[in-house]
């Protein structure tokens, strides 16, 4: 179960990544990455209320509290602000194959605070999920038509925020699990969520990008257009994520939630018309094995 919901998460984030392209463009990744959250958030709280796991938080001990604002700080802000930043320097894919090292640092992170410990077939298997990945998501030189702004160089400035990228994935998954033993799915969710916005809006502050997020919070068109990708992306994708990373191992969560490029690939084809080469192909049915195998070791 736990890793369907892996898969099924970095399936319809790959879909929702399409939908926020337009809003993206209009109004800027960090205003509507702001805009979604404050969605998202109230969607989980309301989820909550009707479930009536809102009372439960009243309960839950600050240490489960802290794991999971931790993990929405890490996760969805650090992770979150230092990929835009990466992007900036190395371009989209370079900086997606970093995003790939998430994985590394979860099983480093869930060792140290869980004593999670993968086998030989966990270990076989995510490696490969990483080839796949990596297979889709690189390209030669002479294929990046859309990543000028980096140039042909690797500066240090932008692998350093990449390997910050990755590490907010990884430890935002790990910190995620630290908290939600106590605390039901839907709540952590929410307490996760209200955590990155908080600190988002705070980050945004801090580099003077919020007023043009609040100008579109105040925009009723425009919220009710980011409505549908919020529903799908910020909803419906983390709930799917947060039940993976409560019901598969921390490391093996992480490899699976790192695979949204293998299905980008196709929807990038349906949606954008992309061509799909031989290589997306190879590295698509490379990953699929590789979480056969995560399967079967699990």
């Amino acid at each position: 179960m736990g890793e369907t919901a892996c898969l099924l998460a970095a399936a319809t984030w790959a879909l929702a990544v399409a939908f926020f392209h337009q809003p993206i463009a209009r109004h800027g990744a960090w205003t509507v990455n702001l805009g979604k959250n404050v969605l998202g958030t109230a969607l989980l709280g309301l989820t909550a209320l009707a479930l009536g796991q809102a009372g439960d938080l009243m309960g839950t001990s600050t240490e489960a509290l802290a794991w999971l604002a931790a993990s929405g700080i890490f996760g969805l802000t650090l992770g979150d602000t230092a990929l835009f930043a990466a992007v900036s320097r190395l371009g989209p894919h370079r900086s997606l194959l970093f995003l790939t090292l998430g994985p590394v640092f979860a099983g480093f992170l869930a060792w140290l605070f869980f004593g999670e410990r993968q086998g030989p077939a966990q270990l076989a298997g995510s490696a490969l999920v990483l080839l796949g990945v990596a297979a889709v998501v690189w390209r030669p030189s002479t294929e990046r038509t859309d990543d000028s702004a980096s140039g042909n160089g690797w500066p240090l400035g932008g692998i350093v925020f990449a390997l910050l990228a990755a590490f907010g994935l990884g430890s935002g998954i790990v910190f995620a699990k630290g908290g939600m033993e106590d605390v039901p799915l839907v709540a952590a969710s929410f307490v996760r969520m209200a955590a990155s916005v908080a600190s988002l809006a705070a980050v945004m502050a801090i580099m003077r990008r919020l007023n043009p997020a609040v100008a579109l919070l105040g925009n009723r068109r425009a919220m009710i257009r980011l409505a549908g990708p919020a529903f799908l992306g910020t909803y419906v994708s983390f709930l799917l994520m947060m039940a993976g990373i409560a019901w598969a191992p921390a490391s093996v969560a992480a490899v699976l939630l790192a695979t949204p490029p293998i299905f980008s690939l196709f929807v990038d084809a349906w949606w954008f018309d992309a061509p799909i080469t031989g290589r997306g192909l190879a590295g698509t049915l490379l990953s699929v094995v590789g979480v056969g195998v995560l399967s079967l070791a699990g």
